[in-house]
């Protein structure tokens, strides 16, 4: 998905990506790789006649009063065409200056700067230093430099604006990617204007800006990859089907989704600035430059030899996302992102509602404060009764309620301390009766789950089958009145003390699999249900088998039509939007506390505090994934890819916090007591976060084939 979720945002990102597209940027690029020196060409003028330099820039100073938000959304799509010339630099320049400037600067610079008179170069890093009024120093990389006709330069906490002229030394050595070439600058008491203290501001727009233009390149890298494996034919199939070039595919598009939330944020986050930016800005920063590189070396890797000749575009992606990683510096940016975390510096989560939420708040409100002070049972009664238990139900259960009125919820409740019950598994099998079953299921089944009276599992998973959920051997036959059922089931989260359990069954053996499947609602106290608790490697026992031996299902406990369980047996979309952190199956553990780890042995952890930030940085994007679903859901966009995404990124990085605590826990990390213990019980059950639920390697799959539209490996029925 594009940074761009409100439909205004949508409409430029569609007409910027239409613009460069029509006027192959790509090509442009590829014009300049032999070019003696680089040039403006039409392309540019265009873009400057468009006015995005000034995108982002007060009406006053010859900008368009909007800000961030926008100026990213089209700095991906030329990043996804690696448009040539110097935009990124120059914007990036405009925004220090209007951030940081005094009036008499600001007016001075910024208007040739939003009209294209005048170009800037950008340096991150330098050993300049002011005295006087002049800059004395050097700039080993400057963004931009070769053409540009102002400086912005960090010197120590400052940074200075310095203009061609005496004193400035350019030199332009043959460039990696020659469409937007670097440069080395040297001054010598060259004339400089100081923006004191403004070095943070620097990097945190540097950083946003720069990300952007790395989920461009990202976003395009993965499509491009996809689009080819999907042609490309070898061994008589296309090389899509080959889970190797799929997951390879599915991992660009994770990693690409994850900084394309950051950049976002981070975007939001400038009208706050301060430390939000910081910490957002580093985020996108740890995530975006290295979603970029990986991206451009997977569509190489999937294009194979082509990718490595002149004629193949891969290569000007490789150039760009290299010259990116030296720029962003993500690992400086996940440095800080720990000691952001030990500053207890959080990035505020809010999604922003429309003007008709102010109509539901006060209803809601008003009944949050009449039943905060009840006891529990009456408190639970009076949520199941008004159908607030679980809003975005269907009526009469739940309230129907859109995703603004469920947010209002969410906050109403949780600013009066009302909690609603967790159902786990138990819900999934309601909604699904409520959606499939009778009358007469839902009169005997809903109620007494909602009050919390009876406990449902999912008797799904079968020892042959894995993750083939449509594997069914467990069988039913026809009896008088209804059926039997033999077989077992395995897996089974919380049969040890569920009351009914909700089971695929095999009805029809002799139809393809899917279409032989029919869902049975069993009592788990039933004569012939056989409960075996399974031992886990950390000693508890949390999954179960489930045998059935002769179990009589009466015809009234069949949910939907016979053979007809496989669209049955999971519920139609009943979209849930939140704006906390979602999704399960993955056993994270908080960054403050893994922060307080490091401190206490910083000396154990190979990567030390760039690694920890990393891990920072991963968890925060796994709940922008939710909270960008709850915008895109307010703004009445379809669902994204946040739903198959997240349970992968939540187990991989449940891998990660095992190998960190471990590691942190030196000696003590051989016991099962004291600081060791939550380090082993990761260590003995992190991987299974992987493995339940669907492995990673079939989420992968998923991704692949789902979200990036590949095909399925047609053996696998």
């Amino acid at each position: 998905m594009p940074i761009a979720i409100s439909e205004d945002h949508l409409t430029l990102a569609e007409t910027a990506a239409d613009f460069l597209d029509r006027r192959d940027a790509r090509g442009a690029n590829r014009a300049l790789l032999e070019a003696p020196e680089e040039t403006l060409g039409d392309l540019w003028n265009e873009i400057v006649g468009l006015g995005w330099l000034g995108l982002h820039l007060p009406e006053e100073l010859g900008g368009s009063g909007f800000g961030l938000e926008e100026l990213v959304v089209v700095v991906e799509q030329l990043g996804r065409t690696v448009a040539p010339g110097p935009f990124v630099p120059t914007v990036i320049a405009s925004a220090v200056l209007v951030a940081a400037a005094d009036d008499g600067t600001k007016k001075q610079h910024v208007p040739g700067l939003a009209d294209g008179s005048t170009l800037a170069g950008v340096a991150i890093d330098s050993s300049v230093e002011v005295k006087g009024g002049k800059a004395t120093g050097e700039a080993p990389t400057v963004l931009g430099g070769a053409l540009a006709r102002i400086f912005v330069v960090p010197a120590g906490d400052d940074v200075v604006v310095v203009e061609r002229g005496d004193g400035v030394q350019v030199e332009v050595p043959a460039a990696l990617d020659p469409s937007r070439r670097s440069a080395r600058l040297k001054l010598d008491g060259a004339a400089a204007t100081v923006l004191t203290g403004a070095r943070r501001t620097l990097t945190d727009l540097a950083r946003v800006i720069l990300s952007a233009e790395a989920v461009g390149i990202s976003a395009e890298c993965t499509r491009l990859a996809a689009e080819y494996a999907k042609e490309r034919q070898q061994f008589g199939r296309p090389i899509a089907m080959f889970q190797g070039v799929k997951h390879h595919c599915a991992n660009m598009a994770v990693a690409t989704e994850l900084a394309t939330g950051a950049v976002w944020d981070a975007a939001r986050a400038s009208a706050t600035g301060g430390d939000q930016l910081t910490y957002a800005a580093a985020v996108a920063a740890t995530l975006a430059a290295p979603a970029a590189d990986l991206c451009a070396n997977l569509n190489t890797q999937v294009h194979g030899g082509i990718a490595i000749t002149w004629e193949s575009d891969a290569h000007l992606y490789m150039r760009r996302a290299t010259t990116l990683l030296n720029y962003i510096d993500s690992v400086r940016a996940a440095e800080e992102l720990t000691d952001l975390t030990r500053r207890k510096v959080k990035r505020a989560k809010a999604v922003e509602l429309p003007p008709e939420a102010d109509k539901i708040r006060a209803e809601v409100r008003s009944f949050a404060e009449e039943i905060k002070g009840l006891e529990a049972e009456e408190q639970l009664a009076r949520l199941i009764e008004t159908g607030y238990v679980m809003p975005h139900w269907p009526r009469p259960y739940g309230r129907d309620a859109g995703a603004v009125e469920q947010l209002v919820v969410e906050e109403e409740f949780k600013a009066a301390g009302v909690r609603r019950p967790q159902y786990g598994i138990t819900a999934w099998n309601i909604l699904t009766i409520v959606q499939y079953a009778t009358q007469d299921q839902k009169d005997r089944w809903v109620l007494p789950a909602l009050r919390q009276d009876v406990i449902w599992c999912q008797l799904f998973s079968e020892p042959d089958a894995g993750s083939d959920a449509a594997g069914i051997k467990t069988r039913a036959t026809r009896t008088e009145g209804g059926w039997l059922v033999n077989g077992q089931k395995v897996w089974t989260s919380g049969a040890h003390v569920a009351g009914m359990g909700f089971a695929t069954v095999r009805t029809n053996p002799d139809v393809p699999k899917h279409e032989g499947i029919t869902m049975m609602a069993i009592d788990m106290h039933a004569e012939g249900v056989e409960v075996r608790p399974l031992k886990m490697t950390t000693g508890n026992s949390e999954f179960n088998e489930v045998f059935f031996n002769d179990v009589f299902v009466s015809d009234d406990d069949v949910v939907g039509p016979i053979d007809g369980g496989w669209t049955v047996r999971a519920p139609r979309s009943a979209t849930r939007a939140s704006a906390s952190a979602g999704g399960g199956g993955g056993m994270t553990v908080p960054a403050d506390n893994l922060v307080d780890l490091l401190d206490a042995h910083p000396e154990r952890l190979d990567g030390g505090a760039a690694r920890m930030g990393r891990y920072v940085a991963e968890l925060q994007a796994i709940g922008l994934l939710n909270l960008r679903s709850a915008h895109r859901a307010v703004a009445g966009g379809e669902p994204g890819p946040e739903g198959a995404m997240t349970k992968l990124v939540l187990s991989e990085i449940g891998h990660e916090a095992a190998a960190i605590i471990t590691e942190l826990n030196g000696p003590d990390s051989v016991y099962m007591d004291g600081p060791g213990l939550m380090s082993n019980m990761l260590v003995l059950m992190h991987r299974g976060m992987s493995i339940a639920g669907g492995t990673s390697e079939i989420k992968r799959n998923q991704i692949g084939e789902r979200i990036l539209g590949l095909p399925r490996d047609p053996l696998i029925k």
